[in-house]
């Protein structure tokens, strides 16, 4: 029996440290495509998605957990977007072509040579099916982290590696509050971007910059208030008690989370960039709601949104409140910040191409000959990555994403009902929270289509349907074995904030 429990006791402890070695080289895919300047570069996004698919893959081969329908269920609905953008790529005839899509021939007479001249017989949906092959390998990849760092977060839990992406994004935040007054045309002082924009630490562009932050700044303060929680659970009644704990080393750790989780806030206001700033507003009042429900007793809840509220004023002062107010004051509402012409030239491709749209990653090139508005500058991008889904997918790809992002959310649904007390709770609740103040920013920028920016979303999502984690079992002397329970459904209340 000793024997058993031992050979049990050394599969977990390998299969743990296989999950260790997926979660660092995660953290290490996302820190690369960030400091790789978002992975814009085929020299950074090739590097990138090779470790997320190194990732992924260690995070599947522990096997942790069991696979259950709606884990098979969730995998189908991601593998429909790939399955779509896999048929933007197969050669068809073109009489095929030109029935399936009428207006693409007057694009290939235009950009592909062999096309304009007769030379080829076949031709895929997408207009550049290089560009297209390269956003499939990525989409794979994401898939493939986002399912295998989730798997792996039954076996350790993921409170570690929240803590080391906050180091992360701490870095980043300080790079780019010391870059911004000193930046001379230079990324990180070495690297000279290939085309201009607003820069904010190694981001080209300062929106991109910002929907990094969005998506860290919730899981920073999820673990914050998760470690408050825990900590005031085993602190005494009465403030002496409280007063004693603050110099303890668990206080310590929290202190410089909370420090840590405003220098990021402080970076992202320090952007200007207007999508991100009312971004990080709607996820400060979100993670409110989330304290109020995760807090118990009112003096516990309003520190919580006294610290919020000084996380978000402080960020502002610094700046300036009259520097936001102009900021905003200064924009044209009615035109969307100029973003109204560049959708109306979306929705112009949109219906040129609404079956199976131009192909993915080949909006930059359509847009040459569909840009209607705005001539003295070019878009390249829709400006909202909803549009531009259904520009370059139609409903080839717009349908099978819709189907994958009800899925998605299903299944944060039911595993937050499934959650206990603990971090994970809150982790969870954060995950949530970074994925609807992304969503929102979408919907006026592209931050997503960042690869770097794109990685660090797996890990949220990773983050929010993780599953519980696994029964371990511990031999003792004599031997006995002792159990640490498996987190398992057990009280709903608890999504609705009991404790």
């Amino acid at each position: 029996m000793t024997a058993v429990v031992t050979a049990a006791q050394q599969n977990a402890r390998a299969r743990s440290a296989i999950a260790g070695r997926a979660q660092a080289l995660a953290l290490a895919a996302v820190g690369w495509g960030a400091l790789a300047f978002g992975g814009a570069y085929p020299w950074a996004y090739w590097p990138l998605s090779m470790m997320m698919f190194v990732a992924g893959g260690l995070g599947i081969a522990t096997r942790a957990g069991t696979v259950t329908l709606s884990d098979r269920r969730l995998f189908a609905a991601f593998a429909l977007p790939g399955a779509a953008i896999a048929i933007q790529l197969i050669p068809l005839p073109l009489a095929w072509l030109r029935v399936v899509s009428p207006n693409v021939a007057g694009i290939l007479e235009r950009v592909d040579f062999a096309y304009g001249a007769g030379l080829t017989r076949f031709h895929s949906l997408s207009i550049d099916w290089s560009a297209t092959l390269v956003s499939l390998v990525l989409f794979a990849a994401l898939i493939v982290l986002m399912m295998g760092l989730a798997r792996t977060m039954a076996l350790r839990p993921p409170r570690p590696l929240v803590e080391v992406l906050t180091v992360v994004g701490v870095s980043l935040a300080l790079i780019g509050i010391v870059q911004k007054p000193l930046y001379a045309g230079r990324l990180l002082g070495f690297w000279m971007p290939e085309a201009t924009g607003s820069p904010f630490g190694p981001f080209v562009n300062k929106n991109h910059f910002a929907g990094w932050m969005l998506m860290a700044l919730p899981l920073s303060l999820g673990l914050l208030w998760g470690g408050l929680e825990r900590a005031m659970r085993e602190v005494r009644c009465g403030w002496r008690h409280k007063v004693l704990w603050l110099s303890s080393a668990e206080a310590n750790r929290l202190i410089l989370l909370a420090t840590g989780a405003l220098i990021m806030s402080l970076s992202l206001v320090l952007t200007m960039s207007r999508s991100g700033i009312s971004a990080l507003a709607l996820s400060i009042v979100l993670m409110g709601i989330v304290i109020a429900r995760g807090l118990n007793g009112r003096s516990r809840q309003a520190v919580g949104a006294v610290y919020l509220v000084v996380l978000l004023g402080a960020a502002i002062a610094w700046v300036g409140v009259d520097v936001l107010a102009t900021r905003f004051a200064n924009t044209n509402w009615n035109e969307f910040n100029d973003r109204r012409g560049a959708w109306l030239d979306a929705l112009g491709v949109v219906r040129a191409f609404p079956l199976t749209g131009t192909g993915l990653n080949t909006y930059a090139t359509v847009a040459r000959f569909y840009q209607r508005h705005d001539l003295s500058s070019f878009y390249g991008e829709a400006h909202n990555d909803y549009l531009q889904v259904l520009a370059e997918g139609g409903a080839l790809i717009a349908i099978p994403s819709m189907i994958c992002a009800i899925a998605l959310g299903w299944e944060i649904l039911r595993r937050m009902r499934h959650d206990l007390p603990g971090s994970s709770w809150w982790l969870g609740r954060a995950a949530v929270t970074a994925i609807v103040a992304i969503g929102l920013q979408e919907s006026g920028e592209f931050s997503l289509q960042m690869p770097g920016n794109a990685a660090l979303f797996a890990v949220v999502c990773a983050l929010a349907i993780h599953p519980p984690r696994e029964t371990v079992s511990d031999e003792r002397p004599g031997g006995r074995s002792v159990e640490r329970p498996r987190l398992r459904v057990v009280a709903s209340n608890v999504f609705a904030g009991s404790r």
